[in-house]
């Protein structure tokens, strides 16, 4: 790394911020060594706390947030969350944006720099009473707060909005026949480890991912369809649950996906038809499938320990906008089941408009033996039940 940690973190912020890259994949080439580890804890903890850190700037500021050059700005913020909300050292956040600060846009700007951050370090923090304050030390929109508070209580809300500031740990599902290594085995979810290396026979994969799998229960010489497998983790369980006897198709809507999720299980051997087709409209004729798999498209608020930046993507309709395209892909794999057959519903979200009002009313249950709890007539794994990401799982059958 030839940048200061501080500085590919500034960047990397800006990148998620202004360019919608993902935080996951764009800090995934990053090394495990102690300034990748460290650049990873900047962005991510800011992204947990932009909105916090934006209002802690704009008291220190004296000039609107907006009206400051957005890469001074992302240092800035990076180094407020290490002042007020991380574990490091101040005078080193405060000194390495200052530096950064002047490399990148000249001396003129550290004046400024160093009066803003040495304005937030002094500064004693007051949040709201009420909905605002607790939304602020959770790190969600009020509207998300209100949500699940309304969907759960507030204890469980709390709970889960807790356990999502959590930065989430290495996982993965070991292959049939492969070596788990130095991984502990996730209690409930057969395959699924927490912590050790990934590699051919340990896949990167949450827990949670892992049990969508399972639920569908399947047995050598099943015909499945995964109707959204991009990137193809679940299509490549089924794969190995079906242990060469069976068929696997793998479908999904976005042509750039299909053929990097095809190369992927071509990397390691698995080869399955994969078709680019809108879920709503299948080429295939009705009940033809012992089961489909369908992981919709959703908000992915199960995933903010993986992916922090999406607290800030998400609008009070978006939950309701998913759960209108959830519900046709819903009715589209219900026709393509045999009699006896099921489809397993699943998104890594917990809004209940994607979840249990999708499958509300339908012939649906909960899957069997599996942790956490029902929800609804499905079953719902999250980080503060389960240690994994948010996750509901129905089997509908039609």
């Amino acid at each position: 790394m030839n940048d200061s940690p501080r500085a590919v973190a500034a960047t990397a912020l800006g990148r998620v911020l202004r360019e919608g890259a993902y935080s996951n994949v764009l800090l995934a080439p990053l090394g495990d060594d102690p300034d990748g580890r460290l650049v990873r804890r900047l962005v991510y903890g800011t992204l947990r706390h932009l909105v916090r850190i934006d209002r802690l700037l704009a008291q220190a500021a004296s000039r609107p947030l907006d009206a400051i050059q957005p890469g001074l700005l992302d240092l800035l913020r990076i180094a407020t969350w290490e002042l007020r909300l991380g574990d490091g050292a101040p005078h080193a956040a405060v000194n390495e944006a200052v530096t950064v600060a002047e490399t990148r846009f000249g001396k003129p700007v550290t004046g400024f720099a160093n009066a803003v951050l040495r304005s937030v370090q002094r500064a004693e923090e007051r949040l709201p009473a009420g909905e605002e304050g607790a939304s602020l030390e959770l790190a969600v929109a009020p509207w998300i707060y209100r949500r699940l508070q309304t969907a759960w209580g507030d204890e469980e809300t709390r709970a889960f909005l807790t356990a999502s500031l959590v930065p989430a740990g290495r996982t993965g599902r070991v292959r049939p026949g492969a070596d788990g290594g130095a991984g502990e085995p996730v209690a409930g979810i057969p395959g699924a480890i927490a912590g050790g290396p990934v590699g051919p026979g340990v896949l990167p994969m949450d827990p949670a991912s892992v049990a969508v799998g399972l639920a569908a229960e399947v047995t050598p010489g099943m015909s499945v369809l995964d109707m959204a497998a991009a990137p193809g983790g679940k299509t490549m369980h089924v794969v190995d649950l079906l242990e060469g006897r069976g068929t696997v198709v793998a479908a999904d809507a976005h042509a750039r996906r299909v053929r990097s999720a095809r190369s992927r299980l071509e990397q390691l051997d698995v080869v399955v038809p994969w078709i680019v087709a809108d879920g709503r409209r299948p080429p295939f004729p009705p009940a033809v499938f012992d089961r489909v798999l369908l992981d919709a498209p959703c908000t992915g608020l199960g995933t903010l320990r993986r992916r922090p930046e999406i607290r800030h993507r998400l609008d009070p309709e978006s939950p309701d906008r998913s759960a209108e395209l959830q519900r046709q892909l819903l009715a589209s794999a219900l026709r393509l089941v045999k009699p006896g057959g099921f489809v397993v519903y699943s998104a890594c979200t917990v809004f209940p408009e994607e979840t249990v009002d999708v499958v509300d009313g339908l012939a649906a249950e909960p899957p069997r033996g599996l942790p956490g709890r029902v929800a609804g007539q499905g079953w719902l794994l999250a980080p503060h039940l389960t240690g994994t990401d948010g996750m509901f799982i129905s089997l509908v059958r039609p």
